[in-house]
């Protein structure tokens, strides 16, 4: 394949008057050009993207790791059954309102409808995020309407909540 290799012909006829050596010396820094060439557009790239790589590959590893959790997760709650909510919203309501110690709190409290209506007039944030969350995970009773109008106390908000299931 090397035999076939055509030299142009002007550096053919300039290859012509060098000695025996002078060619060698010539082929070897051509060689050593051409493996310059390759090392810097193949090797270098290469060895940076795999480095690039190799720290992706942990990210990516952990993301798995996380997916695989979450999807365990899934099939656990797929098979456990839903808990069955308690019939009387309003009476779950009085007893977690004051289970979360914010009965006193409560001005107004309104069940119809399989609805319940509750105004604060002062309460900590806080503290309603966190009954929210307890009735959500107790009884079922999700905040689908919401009010919250900030005091002057830091922390206190004047809260119209509507819940339902």
């Amino acid at each position: 394949m090397l035999g076939s290799f055509r030299v142009p012909a002007p550096v053919a006829s300039w290859l012509a008057t060098k000695s025996r050596a002078e060619r060698r010396i010539v082929a070897a820094i051509l060689l050593l050009v051409v493996t310059a060439l390759l090392w810097a557009a193949l090797w270098q790239p290469l060895t940076r993207d795999t480095a690039a790589l190799r720290v992706a590959q942990a990210g990516n590893a952990a993301t798995l790791a996380d997916a695989r959790r979450t999807a365990k997760e899934i099939v656990v709650l797929a098979r456990t059954p839903p808990k069955e909510a308690p019939a009387d919203a309003r009476a779950v309501l009085e007893r977690l309102l004051v289970q979360q110690n914010l009965q006193a709190a409560v001005t107004q409290l309104e069940s119809r409808d399989g609805r319940a209506h509750v105004v604060f007039a002062a309460v900590g944030y806080d503290a309603l995020v966190g009954a929210l969350e307890a009735l959500q995970r107790d009884a079922g009773l999700r905040a689908v309407e919401a009010t919250l109008t900030a005091r002057v106390e830091p922390g206190t908000v004047r809260a119209d909540v509507t819940l339902a299931r």
